[in-house]
């Protein structure tokens, strides 16, 4: 979407992406934070695990359960940038509707 300047108020020409195009990102990046919300499952991860583990020596599955722990806060990390992404874009929409309605 394009709109014309408008010198009166000192605003330059612009290009804008449609609130389709933005209202689409959305909806892939909250399918991902979905995706991640399901990684940080670590507590259901461990209690599936403890049966396996409880036959072995602690020296074995301490190093899983850090792998686990790590591959969470990985996803947790990835969580809050998904999240930083997708407030931009609610902000990048208010400003176009904004654009539109004016």
């Amino acid at each position: 979407m394009y709109t014309c300047m408008n010198t009166n108020e000192g605003q330059p020409p612009r290009l804008y992406r449609s609130p389709s195009e933005i209202h689409r990102d959305m909806v892939c990046i909250s399918a991902r934070i979905r995706e991640n919300e399901e990684m940080l499952s670590v507590h259901n991860l461990l209690i599936e695990m403890i049966p396996i583990w409880a036959e072995q020596s602690p020296e074995r599955w301490i190093p899983e359960m850090e792998a686990t722990v790590a591959e969470a806060t990985e996803a947790l990390e990835n969580l809050r940038r998904l999240q930083y992404a997708l407030e931009q874009l609610r902000l990048e929409l208010e400003e176009v509707r904004c654009i539109m309605n004016s």
